[in-house]
């Protein structure tokens, strides 16, 4: 079955910062900040949170579509995810615009400074919904307001159930915005840092949240994860493959095996430890596929079907 993929497609900038951001940012100065992050590495990536699912997805052996716009650069992209098989037949390209760039800078703790620039990806709400008729799941990543709101729309039009993974847009949305992209999916995902923002914003928790019918995937970082079922929380770990190289991602890679768990009839607890196990190795700049997977998960879930 085929997983369509709405959300972003960027040129990454990976900046290293050797310590803690808390270290150099104090309360009161971030008013007139005016200060540099002098960085221990840089690399230059693809990235972009729909080809990082589409790509832990593959890994899988499962067939992602990615559903978005980008722009008049995007031509190495699109080899690099051809030569991985991965189907671009859903990524429109606009020639009078840039594709998506982001620039990252990551810290000691795994904390991230990100800066963004949408470019052509503001264009992903004109692109159709693909009469793919194997679609049987989706994934809301994050992208720009007014595409999210369309392609929920569309989503739901099509009955295509599908997680809902607003990221780091989701100071983007109302609460009242929030809450009907919420309704019309059957789960949400967010990180610690986007649970505070939602919580701020609806007054809900990912208790609160799962009350309301939906599944929810609270992920702690290299902390593991907490999967929320109808008020009840069941804690996910994170397997110890290796030393954490890198965590951008990682956030990316645990949603790709989540995916592949729900969509192939796997229970919420058992897609989110597989989706933990993608994103460990994600970290690790491990290569992973779905023997190398199943193999961890065993060692670390021994009684638990996979």
């Amino acid at each position: 079955m085929t997983a369509i993929i709405s959300g972003s497609v960027a040129y990454d900038t990976i900046f290293t910062f050797p310590k803690r951001f808390a270290e150099t940012l104090k309360n009161e100065d971030i008013e007139h900040l005016n200060l540099t992050f002098e960085a221990a590495s840089v690399k230059k990536a693809f990235g972009g949170c729909a080809a990082n699912i589409a790509r832990s997805l593959k890994a899988l052996g499962g067939d992602p579509l990615i559903w978005t716009a980008v722009g008049k650069d995007i031509d190495p992209y699109l080899n690099f995810l051809r030569e991985r098989n991965i189907r671009t037949d859903g990524i429109t390209v606009f020639d009078d615009e840039w594709s998506a760039q982001c620039s990252i800078t990551t810290d000691l703790n795994g904390c991230q400074l990100t800066t963004f620039h949408s470019g052509a990806m503001e264009h992903a709400g004109e692109v159709p919904f693909s009469d793919d008729p194997m679609i049987d799941i989706g994934i809301l990543a994050p992208s720009t307001r007014r595409p999210t709101l369309i392609h929920a729309e569309a989503f739901a039009k099509h009955c295509i159930p599908f997680i809902l993974d607003t990221g780091q847009t989701t100071p983007q949305f109302t609460a009242k915005e929030y809450l009907d992209l919420l309704e019309m999916a059957f789960a949400t995902a967010f990180s610690d840092y986007e649970a505070d923002m939602i919580q701020a914003m609806t007054g809900l928790d990912g208790r609160a949240l799962s009350r309301r019918g939906k599944i929810v995937f609270h992920t702690h970082g290299d902390k593991g994860s907490t999967v929320w079922i109808n008020g009840e929380a069941v804690p996910i770990e994170t397997p110890e493959i290796t030393q954490t190289v890198n965590p951008v991602g990682a956030g990316d890679f645990y949603r790709g095996g989540l995916l592949w768990g729900l969509s192939n009839g796997l229970d919420p607890i058992i897609s989110a430890r597989l989706g933990s196990v993608m994103g460990a190795a994600r970290a690790a700049n491990m290569p992973i596929n779905r023997i190398a997977a199943r193999n961890i998960y065993e060692q670390y879930w021994k009684n638990t079907p996979f």
